[in-house]
């Protein structure tokens, strides 16, 4: 007989009298209808804090209400008559003592209970009492200094885990809440540790029931197997679904009494069927293609044949005909196979172009070393040196075979491999060049008698000049007599000599163009103060006569040379002449006419020129005030900026060039912009 108790942690358990067994869940004899059907199902029931709440044990749901499955489940047990609650009973005894909570025989409470409760005690039956718990060992006990290992806590942790019922379903939090209150549960000093324990334990019995399902699985596929195979009705397509009712009643089938195992053992038998349906299609159509295949290859169709040609070709033949498999192929098999057979052509056609490449690109490398061949040829004649220009080469090279073979190869043309070896005798150049400049710089300092004093280009006492002599430039290095100066031979100082000579001739003209333009600018400042004189200016007085009402202008005292201002006063005249030419009636014109024809665009760059006149007004007042309190000084650094201003605003700025084209204008082939090619030059 079974009767229901509480252990001193508040957990039910049920005991029975006759065999004194304990266990904690409640036999299937005291269990209800809906409590038997429940255990069916993934959910499971459970109290916290006296209330009932649902779990499901794959989905890890909890819900606080019965769940919608559940409910049909209750209904239909009420509908059949059979949720009886059946709570066993001894005959001839009482029923259950009230507020105890347990089934006790009906002579009364046991003696040693009644004296608990007269003692004032929590009516709690003590151990010799209460009937022993569920087929457990006894609790270990915790030593006073804790366990001596920490296996001997885990091993002790773990049994409280088993204690509790924990299952794989349980998660950490619900596992805490269970076993939080149990002394055990300080078998284990860190948090972490107990949550391994327990992750161990639930490893463990996960594998158990892992291997037990592998155990029936292992003991029933055979036999299901042997089944499905001697049923003709059992297809590559065929479902568990009318699998399940077709063989309800057949014994076998009945053996897997987990629905699970059996739909495993079915699919996995349906899909080796499907794998052999699969590969003895396969194989079929493979057989196919290749016949197709050998078609194609019979019918000579290279890579400029059309699918639609092709097919129809390939359908023409006698071997197409006479081929059922042939022709039950779709025709999108056919087009794959016409598509794997034109990609290998394909690569056969790509293979032979990338191999004439290979050859293509050996001849231009051939062609471009042997134009850098001849490039050092000619340095090593004296023809070729460090700032060289194009033009100065070409007349040399232009009827070379050298140069027409590289002609119209890709890659590097002559221009570029011209222009690289140049830069290399360059970048040689500038290495000597710098070399001479320190050994100059260090002589002049010498002889200053103050080794600490740096000196630079601008400072040094020898200066090249467009004047200066070759023999000159020798002589001097010969005084400074530099260890790493006369290592160089006389060509290569002349060759520093000429380069540096270049540099200074190509300032001077910078020099010379930056003045011209600046007096330009002192003209236009000078025929735009004549134009806003208060009184008009005779156009027809000689510029002799126009001096005196010219010359206290600041415009005109601002221009050093006389002819400079002839100029501008020349300008001026000439340009209110056109001014008057314009605006004079013609005879056979209308008024309106010769408004329809009056020209804008000149007011319109006088407007311009008026605004830019302000401007720099403004700018030279700005400029005249800061000298007046910084000092002549700052004068010199205003007209620096002045002219830097007009470089940037001058019309006559260069062109910006690439790197090929450099300072001399020239094209490949030797010929400046607007020259034409000589008859037969490529």
């Amino acid at each position: 007989m079974w009767t229901e108790h509480t252990n001193p942690e508040g957990r039910i358990y049920w005991f029975h009298t006759g065999t004194r067994q304990s266990v904690w869940e409640k036999p299937e004899e005291l269990k209800t209808a809906f409590e038997k059907a429940l255990a069916q199902t993934k959910w499971k029931e459970y109290f916290s804090n006296n209330k009932k709440y649902y779990y499901h044990t794959e989905t890890k749901e909890s819900k606080w209400e019965m769940p919608p499955e559940l409910k049909e489940l209750s209904d239909k047990i009420e509908r059949e008559k059979n949720a009886t609650a059946l709570v066993p009973t001894i005959p001839g005894q009482g029923p259950p003592i009230p507020g105890q909570g347990a089934l006790v025989p009906a002579g009364g409470l046991n003696p040693s209970l009644s004296a608990l409760q007269q003692n004032g005690s929590n009516g709690l039956p003590t151990s010799a009492a209460l009937p022993g718990r569920p087929n457990l060992p006894e609790d270990p006990v915790i030593p006073h200094n804790g366990f001596a290992t920490f296996e001997e806590g885990e091993k002790a942790f773990i049994h409280l885990l088993k204690k509790a019922g924990v299952d794989p379903s349980w998660s950490w939090e619900e596992t805490m809440r269970t076993i939080i209150t149990d002394p055990l549960y300080k078998a284990l000093n860190q948090m972490a540790e107990r949550r391994a324990a327990f992750e161990k334990h639930v490893a463990a019995l996960r594998a158990k029931e892992t291997e037990d399902r592998e155990n029936r699985l292992a003991k029933l596929r055979p036999a299901l197997r042997n089944m499905l195979k001697g049923n003709p009705n059992v297809f590559h397509y065929s479902t568990f679904a009318s699998a399940d009712k077709y063989f309800s009643q057949h014994p076998i089938w009945q053996q897997a009494r987990i629905e699970a195992e059996r739909k495993l053992i079915f699919e996995e038998y349906v899909d080796e069927l499907k794998q052999r349906e699969i590969s003895e299609s396969r194989t079929l159509r493979t057989r196919s293609i290749q016949k197709v295949m050998s078609l194609f290859k019979k019918l000579d169709i290279d890579v400029t044949t059309r699918w639609r040609d092709a097919h129809k070709q390939v359908q023409a033949t006698d071997e197409w005909r006479q081929d059922e498999d042939l022709r039950k192929l779709p025709d999108l098999d056919v087009l794959l196979a016409f598509e794997d057979y034109y990609r290998l052509r394909e690569r056969e056609f790509e293979e032979q172009t990338r191999r004439t490449q290979i050859n293509k690109n050996r001849r231009e490398r051939k062609a471009r070393e042997a134009f850098k061949d001849m490039l050092a040829d000619l340095h090593a004649d004296g023809k070729l040196k460090a700032r060289t220009k194009w033009k100065d080469i070409y007349p040399m090279i232009k009827n070379d075979d050298h140069y027409l073979d590289l002609l119209g190869n890709a890659g590097s043309n002559p221009l570029e491999l011209f222009w690289d070896f140049v830069d290399e005798l360059d970048q040689k150049l500038d290495v000597k060049i710098e070399t001479v400049e320190k050994a100059i710089l260090k002589y002049e300092s010498s002889k200053d008698g103050d080794g600490d004093v740096k000196m630079d280009e601008t400072n040094a006492r020898f200066q090249i000049t467009v004047d200066t002599k070759e023999r000159q430039f020798v002589n001097y290095l010969e005084e400074v007599n530099d260890a790493e100066v006369n290592r160089l031979t006389r060509d290569e100082l002349a060759e520093v000599f000429h380069a540096k000579l270049l540099l200074v001739q190509k300032k001077q003209a910078d020099e010379k163009k930056k003045y011209e333009r600046r007096q330009r600018h002192l003209q236009d400042d000078l025929r735009y103060a004549l134009k806003k004189l208060p009184e008009p200016l005779d156009i027809s007085l000689s510029y002799e006569d126009a001096v005196p009402f010219m010359k206290d202008l600041a415009e005109f005292k601002a221009i050093d040379e006389d002819e400079s201002r002839r100029n501008a006063f020349a300008k001026f005249v000439k340009r209110q002449k056109e001014k008057l030419r314009e605006t004079a009636p013609s005879e056979d014109e209308s008024l309106s006419s010769r408004k329809r024809k009056e020209p804008h665009h000149r007011d319109d760059r006088d407007r311009d020129y008026d605004r830019e006149y302000r401007k720099r007004s403004d700018y030279d007042h700005l400029r005249n005030a800061r000298v007046e309190i910084a000092g002549p000084h700052i004068e010199t650094m205003t007209d620096s900026r002045y002219d830097r201003k007009g470089d940037r605003d001058s019309d006559e700025r260069p062109e910006k060039k690439s790197r090929y084209e450099r300072d001399d204008g020239m094209d490949i082939d030797g010929k400046r912009g607007d020259e034409t090619p000589e008859e037969g030059e490529i």
